[in-house]
């Protein structure tokens, strides 16, 4: 059973034995209420880049992402898509998406505008992304086997190697 739960910093309208606690815990939200099937419930599925946005890949009965908006956890926005992982950006309405090509080792990587419904950018990556971040509103950090690379979301430019 999983549950997203917030650190709330303790306030003066908790009890007593509250008050000396340096943390207090509050149940926001169970991904099953809003009706994510438990066997999507895992680290390779679940993304939570910021406490504004959940993301959840869904592999069947159909390839799906789940954006739960943390303003209106009820009403989660689902859409029919196939990918290997899916991130929501930390402040915007913006989805970044990985999809391995099949029968390469190179990733597909796109990122799109979910208000305006478009793609801001699509780029093929030479070779397999192992982990990726948002690493602030505007870039993503993309590590591979061998080097780690930013992309920004701005722009025309394709990620570019900080180091290898």
């Amino acid at each position: 059973h999983f549950r997203i739960i917030f650190q709330i910093p303790p306030s003066e309208s908790y009890t007593m034995a509250a008050s000396n606690a340096p943390i207090l815990m509050k149940e926001v939200l169970t991904l099953t209420s809003v009706g994510i099937n438990p066997q999507f419930i895992t680290f390779t599925h679940v993304t939570m880049e910021s406490d504004k946005y959940i993301c959840v890949r869904e592999t069947s009965p159909q390839n799906s992402v789940v954006i739960v908006d943390m303003n209106m956890p009820m009403q989660p926005l689902r859409r029919p898509i196939t990918a290997d992982s899916a991130l929501m950006n930390p402040n915007n309405r913006i989805l970044a998406l990985k999809a391995q090509l099949p029968g390469t080792s190179q990733d597909h990587l796109q990122i799109f505008n979910i208000e305006a419904k478009s793609k801001m950018k699509s780029y093929q990556m030479p070779e397999q992304v192992v982990f990726w971040k948002w690493i602030s509103p505007k870039m993503l950090g993309l590590v591979t086997q061998t080097s780690v690379y930013h992309w920004a979301i701005e722009g025309e430019g394709e990620p570019v190697k900080m180091f290898e």
